[in-house]
């Protein structure tokens, strides 16, 4: 698939997370890990916060892992994996970036196991790892699989 066969509701979900990117970057300019002091929770909400945003801009239904971040979806036919950097962690993630990065991919293969119908898978990543993704890439046949960088356009991987 070319950029230009995408359809619109996918290029309008990338405009809102290009939106939420620059929200995030506002919040932590300096990349700084979360204060001590407030609870994992105050964040997860902000967190939700956000991608009620996209859900509501972009006219798209998606399904969102980690499944914090998304709201009980059915099964849709668009996927948004969110790979967030390490100093967003949430709780119960892994927070060295390759080790999130392969659970991301093996949710995704999970949820595309149950949920058949879905065509556009997108990994909006803050980091990538190309290795990783060459041993999970054949597990990924009847879908679009779209990398959305951090601030940069994206990239479909198959």
């Amino acid at each position: 698939m070319e950029n230009n066969e995408l359809p619109d509701k996918i290029i309008g979900l990338f405009k809102e997370l290009n939106r939420a990117e620059r929200s995030f970057d506002e919040w932590f300019p300096d990349d700084d890990l979360f204060p001590y002091d407030e609870p994992w929770w105050v964040y997860r909400r902000t967190f939700r916060d956000v991608f009620n945003d996209i859900y509501k801009r972009s006219e798209v239904e998606i399904n969102v892992i980690p499944r914090i971040l998304g709201g009980p979806g059915k099964c849709t036919d668009t996927l948004l994996i969110f790979i967030q950097p390490s100093f967003l962690t949430l709780q119960g993630d892994e927070y060295h970036p390759e080790m999130r990065l392969k659970k991301r991919i093996e949710s995704a293969i999970d949820f595309c196991s149950k949920c058949k119908n879905v065509k556009y898978i997108i990994f909006w990543a803050s980091i990538w790892e190309f290795r990783i993704w060459e041993k999970y890439k054949d597990r990924f046949a009847n879908q679009t699989v779209i990398l959305k960088p951090w601030k940069l356009t994206h990239i479909i991987l198959k």
